[in-house]
Protein backbone atom coordinates (compact mmCIF):
# COMPACT_ATOMS: atom_id res chain seq x y z
CA UNK A 1 0.00 0.00 0.00
CA UNK A 2 2.76 2.36 0.47
CA UNK A 3 4.37 1.27 -2.67
CA UNK A 4 0.97 2.86 -4.13
CA UNK A 5 1.10 5.87 -2.23
CA UNK A 6 4.02 6.82 -2.71
CA UNK A 7 3.48 6.17 -6.93
CA UNK A 8 0.39 8.22 -6.87
CA UNK A 9 2.06 10.81 -5.15
CA UNK A 10 5.01 11.23 -7.77
CA UNK A 11 2.31 10.87 -10.33
CA UNK A 12 0.49 13.85 -9.51
CA UNK A 13 4.09 15.65 -9.55
CA UNK A 14 4.81 14.96 -12.57
CA UNK A 15 1.21 15.65 -13.99
CA UNK A 16 1.45 19.34 -12.64
CA UNK A 17 4.91 19.60 -13.36
CA UNK A 18 4.36 18.74 -17.14
CA UNK A 19 1.74 20.79 -17.07
CA UNK A 20 0.92 17.65 -19.60
CA UNK A 21 -8.67 17.93 -22.54
CA UNK A 22 -8.99 14.21 -22.60
CA UNK A 23 -10.42 12.45 -25.68
CA UNK A 24 -9.05 9.27 -24.72
CA UNK A 25 -11.14 6.74 -24.02
CA UNK A 26 -11.61 3.11 -21.99
CA UNK A 27 -13.15 0.37 -22.46
CA UNK A 28 -16.11 -0.35 -21.18
CA UNK A 29 -15.08 -2.58 -18.07
CA UNK A 30 -14.89 -0.56 -15.35
CA UNK A 31 -11.74 -1.31 -12.85
CA UNK A 32 -12.02 -3.80 -9.92
CA UNK A 33 -12.41 -2.38 -6.82
CA UNK A 34 -9.57 -1.52 -4.53
CA UNK A 35 -7.82 -1.45 -8.16
CA UNK A 36 -6.14 1.98 -9.17
CA UNK A 37 -4.86 2.59 -13.00
CA UNK A 38 -2.33 5.07 -14.52
CA UNK A 39 -1.91 6.12 -17.49
CA UNK A 40 -0.46 8.43 -19.90
CA UNK A 41 -1.27 9.35 -23.92
CA UNK A 42 0.02 11.75 -26.82
CA UNK A 43 -3.16 12.63 -28.91
CA UNK A 44 -2.65 14.22 -32.16
CA UNK A 45 -5.90 16.77 -33.35
CA UNK A 46 -6.94 16.43 -36.90
CA UNK A 47 -9.57 15.61 -39.21
CA UNK A 48 -9.70 12.26 -41.27
CA UNK A 49 -11.18 14.27 -43.82
CA UNK A 50 -8.69 15.93 -44.86
CA UNK A 51 -5.62 13.69 -43.52
CA UNK A 52 -2.72 14.10 -45.43
CA UNK A 53 0.47 11.45 -44.43
CA UNK A 54 3.10 14.17 -45.39
CA UNK A 55 1.79 16.85 -43.10
CA UNK A 56 4.41 17.50 -40.19
CA UNK A 57 1.75 19.00 -38.12
CA UNK A 58 2.74 21.70 -34.96
CA UNK A 59 3.46 21.26 -31.25
CA UNK A 60 0.19 23.13 -31.01
CA UNK A 61 -1.70 20.19 -32.55
CA UNK A 62 -0.33 17.63 -30.25
CA UNK A 63 -1.34 17.46 -26.43
CA UNK A 64 -0.61 15.27 -23.70
CA UNK A 65 -2.82 13.77 -20.80
CA UNK A 66 -1.98 11.99 -17.43
CA UNK A 67 -5.36 9.89 -16.33
CA UNK A 68 -5.99 7.79 -13.05
CA UNK A 69 -8.73 5.57 -12.04
CA UNK A 70 -9.55 4.02 -8.81
CA UNK A 71 -12.41 0.57 -8.77
CA UNK A 72 -15.44 1.90 -6.18
CA UNK A 73 -17.06 -1.17 -6.33
CA UNK A 74 -17.75 -4.28 -8.84
CA UNK A 75 -19.21 -2.25 -11.53
CA UNK A 76 -18.45 1.57 -11.02
CA UNK A 77 -15.47 3.56 -10.80
CA UNK A 78 -13.94 6.70 -11.08
CA UNK A 79 -11.11 8.92 -12.85
CA UNK A 80 -9.21 12.03 -12.86
CA UNK A 81 -7.55 13.79 -15.84
CA UNK A 82 -5.18 16.15 -16.50
CA UNK A 83 -3.14 16.95 -19.51
CA UNK A 84 -2.23 20.01 -21.96
CA UNK A 85 -4.29 20.00 -24.72
CA UNK A 86 -3.91 22.44 -27.66
CA UNK A 87 -2.61 25.77 -25.91
CA UNK A 88 -4.41 25.15 -22.43
CA UNK A 89 -4.75 22.94 -19.57
CA UNK A 90 -7.14 20.18 -19.38
CA UNK A 91 -9.11 19.19 -15.82
CA UNK A 92 -11.52 16.70 -15.62
CA UNK A 93 -13.23 13.25 -13.94
CA UNK A 94 -15.55 10.97 -14.58
CA UNK A 95 -17.52 8.44 -12.79
CA UNK A 96 -18.43 5.11 -14.59
CA UNK A 97 -20.87 2.56 -14.46
CA UNK A 98 -20.94 -0.93 -16.29
CA UNK A 99 -24.41 -2.22 -16.65
CA UNK A 100 -23.65 -5.06 -19.03
CA UNK A 101 -21.20 -8.22 -18.62
CA UNK A 102 -22.25 -10.73 -20.86
CA UNK A 103 -19.06 -12.14 -21.35
CA UNK A 104 -16.96 -10.68 -24.51
CA UNK A 105 -19.49 -8.05 -24.35
CA UNK A 106 -19.90 -4.90 -22.03
CA UNK A 107 -21.64 -1.59 -22.33
CA UNK A 108 -21.12 1.33 -19.79
CA UNK A 109 -21.76 4.35 -19.39
CA UNK A 110 -19.99 7.35 -17.79
CA UNK A 111 -21.13 10.88 -16.48
CA UNK A 112 -18.76 13.75 -15.70
CA UNK A 113 -17.33 17.46 -15.66
CA UNK A 114 -14.04 19.67 -17.48
CA UNK A 115 -12.50 22.38 -17.61
CA UNK A 116 -10.58 23.14 -20.67
CA UNK A 117 -11.00 27.44 -21.91
CA UNK A 118 -14.52 26.77 -19.95
CA UNK A 119 -16.29 24.45 -17.92
CA UNK A 120 -18.66 21.78 -19.04
CA UNK A 121 -20.02 18.31 -18.38
CA UNK A 122 -19.68 15.08 -20.02
CA UNK A 123 -21.93 12.10 -21.26
CA UNK A 124 -21.08 8.80 -23.12
CA UNK A 125 -22.08 5.78 -23.72
CA UNK A 126 -19.73 2.79 -24.66
CA UNK A 127 -19.69 -0.89 -25.24
CA UNK A 128 -16.77 -3.49 -25.82
CA UNK A 129 -16.15 -6.69 -27.40
CA UNK A 130 -13.83 -8.85 -26.48
CA UNK A 131 -11.63 -10.95 -28.71
CA UNK A 132 -8.95 -13.13 -27.11
CA UNK A 133 -6.49 -10.42 -25.28
CA UNK A 134 -8.13 -7.42 -26.98
CA UNK A 135 -11.21 -4.80 -26.85
CA UNK A 136 -12.85 -3.28 -29.20
CA UNK A 137 -14.95 0.01 -28.02
CA UNK A 138 -17.22 2.46 -29.85
CA UNK A 139 -20.17 4.69 -28.61
CA UNK A 140 -20.88 7.67 -28.78
CA UNK A 141 -19.49 10.65 -26.36
CA UNK A 142 -21.19 13.98 -26.15
CA UNK A 143 -19.74 17.33 -24.13
CA UNK A 144 -22.32 19.76 -22.65
CA UNK A 145 -20.67 23.30 -22.93
CA UNK A 146 -22.85 26.20 -21.75
CA UNK A 147 -21.21 29.13 -23.44
CA UNK A 148 -21.89 33.21 -22.67
CA UNK A 149 -21.46 35.53 -25.42
CA UNK A 150 -21.03 39.17 -25.64
CA UNK A 151 -24.43 40.59 -25.82
CA UNK A 152 -25.02 38.01 -22.47
CA UNK A 153 -26.95 35.17 -24.67
CA UNK A 154 -26.04 31.42 -23.38
CA UNK A 155 -25.39 29.24 -26.20
CA UNK A 156 -24.99 25.60 -25.84
CA UNK A 157 -22.20 24.31 -27.30
CA UNK A 158 -22.90 19.87 -27.96
CA UNK A 159 -19.78 18.48 -29.43
CA UNK A 160 -20.13 14.71 -30.06
CA UNK A 161 -17.86 12.27 -31.17
CA UNK A 162 -17.69 8.10 -32.02
CA UNK A 163 -14.78 6.85 -30.23
CA UNK A 164 -13.43 3.72 -32.03
CA UNK A 165 -10.57 2.09 -29.38
CA UNK A 166 -8.44 -1.09 -29.75
CA UNK A 167 -6.83 -2.17 -26.50
CA UNK A 168 -4.22 -4.64 -26.09
CA UNK A 169 -4.54 -6.69 -23.04
CA UNK A 170 -1.76 -8.75 -22.63
CA UNK A 171 -1.75 -9.00 -18.46
CA UNK A 172 -3.74 -7.90 -16.00
CA UNK A 173 -0.66 -5.59 -15.01
CA UNK A 174 -0.87 -2.99 -18.23
CA UNK A 175 -2.53 -2.18 -21.41
CA UNK A 176 -1.94 -0.56 -24.69
CA UNK A 177 -4.45 1.81 -26.40
CA UNK A 178 -5.30 3.09 -29.76
CA UNK A 179 -8.03 5.61 -30.46
CA UNK A 180 -9.37 7.72 -32.91
CA UNK A 181 -11.85 10.06 -32.17
CA UNK A 182 -14.50 10.86 -34.83
CA UNK A 183 -16.02 14.20 -34.94
CA UNK A 184 -19.73 14.39 -35.53
CA UNK A 185 -20.57 17.47 -35.95
CA UNK A 186 -18.96 21.26 -36.15
CA UNK A 187 -18.17 21.92 -32.49
CA UNK A 188 -16.05 18.89 -32.36
CA UNK A 189 -12.87 18.00 -33.85
CA UNK A 190 -11.57 14.64 -35.09
CA UNK A 191 -8.79 12.90 -32.91
CA UNK A 192 -5.93 10.52 -33.35
CA UNK A 193 -4.10 8.78 -30.09
CA UNK A 194 -2.69 6.34 -28.44
CA UNK A 195 -2.07 5.67 -24.76
CA UNK A 196 -0.56 2.54 -21.99
CA UNK A 197 -2.39 2.16 -18.90
CA UNK A 198 -0.95 0.63 -15.67
CA UNK A 199 -2.76 -1.15 -13.01
CA UNK A 200 -2.33 -2.08 -9.53
CA UNK A 201 -3.81 -3.57 -7.16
Amino acid sequence: MKKILLFLSVFILISFSAQAQTMFGNTALTLSKHVVSLGVNPVYATDLNNFNPTYTPSPEQFAYFFHLGYGTTHSTDIGFNIGKAWGQMYYGFDFENSFVNAGKLYISGTIGGHYWHRAGGDVDLIASLKFNNFYLTSGIDVDIEPYKQADGQIVMYLPAYVPVELEFNPSSKYAVNFEVNIAVNQPAFTTVGAGINFYFK
